[in-house]
């Protein structure tokens, strides 16, 4: 009998000869009988030769690969809890993570050795692997594929498993302190799932650049994907020539990009001549796409957008803005998804706000997690006394019930007495035909406690002042919230995280001392 649990399995039975899984570094191809084979085989290892659990953690330090997927499900049929590890992290900073894992088994690749060996020295961790054919530097490695060769394709021994069981350990992104791991359910998986087919088809063929660590990566299309039945092309990671040479081969039907990578796509010299005639549909997040990227797709290939807004702890997809409200409702994340309730509140007073006041977002429903990794305190009060998740994303919704991110709740500052939310003064900002991206912040002042600091990055070939930047938010903003200085930089990128969101904390250090 196939659990009920065993998505690789279940997904066998019903298309075995379909095309899983394309790795696009090396070419391999997995159609679901060969893809679930390989589970197996990984799942035997485990079970066979580390006494691999359930309950179990896997942690892995690895760039996106094809054996990346088939560690997942082969945990899965274990019932071990994955856990991916952020291989942009330093060795000093994954010696936290993995210490409050505490981990049975870590695999790593061969360009990741390095870090790995550094982290045997630092962490107590029983079992190592190396995803490549030879030992690359760390004592008493297993070899994956020398032990695959080996293993049995058939089942493993079959686990117990509920709903409430934890799938995988997600860290969020730590933009303060120590990240904490959300716990990401079986429950979780199959309610997003659900929501996810309002967008995607058995069949469909996703392009997935993002990092595996990641949420955006793992969770939100790809997984419930395999379990439609329809095909991943993975990459290893962002590759602007790559991924425009997988749209002309691979007829995807969709693929994820943060507004900063269709920006890139739409500026590269044979943005004109890419095959897009397969895309039902192109979906961004992590910030409002701008509306001349809508309408330059749309324009030159006839491809829609679809946008939308999640995180680590609920969903992972929360809200979405369809195809026909993008530019109608320019800005917007969309409105909730199937099985998520959502509502506003004042974040001292917890009343519920009306359409067009400014508060707190909160959610409730089935794709909530049920709490972090070893942080009981914390998950006493994860949930308020009706059962609602404190996003800590200042939101409001319009007459229509389409909601609108004005910022975060720690990126808001005071000046003056007034609160100033930063993403308002970009949002203005972005419209100035000289400026290509641009972030506000607040720092300390004398007079006023906090006044705005514009970041800004040109568009190429444009010269600007600030006194001219300044002077383009009067008469438009509140004058306590126009800012008081602007600084010029040529890039964000060191200031991006691996979900394609700019780091404030970042900029905060580098930028927001006071002026003297």
């Amino acid at each position: 009998m196939v659990s009920q649990f065993d998505f690789m399995s279940k997904r066998e039975v019903f298309s075995p000869e379909a095309e899983a899984l394309v790795d696009a570094e090396t070419g391999k191809r997995r159609t679901y009988r060969e893809f679930n084979e390989r589970a197996n085989q990984v799942a035997n290892v485990l079970q066979q030769t580390v006494k691999f659990k359930k309950g179990d953690r896997l942690a892995i330090l690895a760039h996106n690969s094809l054996e990346y997927w088939e560690a997942f499900f082969g945990c899965q049929k274990c019932g071990g809890i994955f856990s991916p590890l952020n291989w942009r992290l330093v060795a000093r900073e994954l010696a936290g993570l993995i210490t409050d894992l505490a981990p049975s088994v870590l695999f790593y690749d061969r360009n990741l050795a390095g870090v790995a060996s550094e982290l045997q020295q630092e962490v107590a961790v029983d079992n190592w692997f190396t995803l490549n054919s030879e030992v690359a530097g760390v004592k008493d490695s297993l070899v994956y594929e020398d032990l695959m060769s080996n293993a049995p394709t058939s089942p493993p021994n079959p686990v117990t498993l509920t709903y409430e069981d934890p799938m995988g350990i997600v860290f969020t992104g730590g933009t303060t302190g120590l990240p904490k791991g959300a716990m990401i359910t079986y429950r979780q998986v199959a309610f997003n799932t659900l929501s996810t087919i309002r967008d995607i088809l058995p069949g469909d063929v996703y392009i997935n650049h993002l990092p595996l660590f990641h949420v955006g990566g793992l969770y939100v299309y790809a997984i419930p994907l395999f379990i439609l039945g329809g095909k991943v092309v993975q990459m290893k990671s962002w590759d602007l020539d790559k991924l425009i040479e997988i749209v002309n081969t691979e007829n995807p039907s969709f693929f994820f990009a943060v507004p900063t990578q269709y920006r890139m796509l739409m500026n590269h010299p044979n943005f004109e001549s890419i095959d897009f005639s397969s895309v039902r549909f192109l979906t961004s997040g992590g910030e409002p796409l701008p509306v001349d990227i809508i309408a330059t797709y749309r324009e030159t290939h006839g491809v829609k957008f679809k946008q939308g807004f999640g995180m680590t702890e609920v969903g992972p997809g929360c809200f979405a803005l369809d195809t026909w409200h993008a530019e109608r409702k320019i800005g917007s994340i969309g409105t909730p998804n199937f099985f998520i309730d959502a509502k506003v509140v004042d974040p001292e007073t917890g009343k519920e706000c009306g359409a067009n006041e400014v508060g707190e977002l909160l959610f409730k429903g089935p794709t909530v997690t049920i709490g972090y990794w070893n942080r009981p305190e914390l998950n006493r009060t994860l949930l308020d006394d009706d059962g609602w998740f404190r996003t800590g994303d200042m939101v409001y919704f319009d007459d229509e019930g389409f909601y609108f991110v004005v910022d975060r709740v720690k990126d808001m500052f005071i000046s003056g007495g007034e609160n100033v939310y930063p993403r308002e003064i970009e949002k203005l900002l972005e419209q100035h035909p000289k400026i290509s991206q641009v972030q506000v912040i607040g720092v300390p002042d004398s007079k006023w406690g906090e006044v705005g600091r514009a970041i800004i990055v040109l568009d190429s070939g444009q010269d600007a002042t600030g006194d001219e930047i300044i002077e383009f938010c009067s008469g438009k903003l509140a004058k306590f919230k126009i800012p008081k200085s602007v600084v010029f930089v040529d890039s964000f990128t060191p200031y991006i995280s691996a979900a394609g969101k700019i780091l404030k904390r970042r900029l905060q250090e580098d930028f927001g001392q006071e002026e003297e």
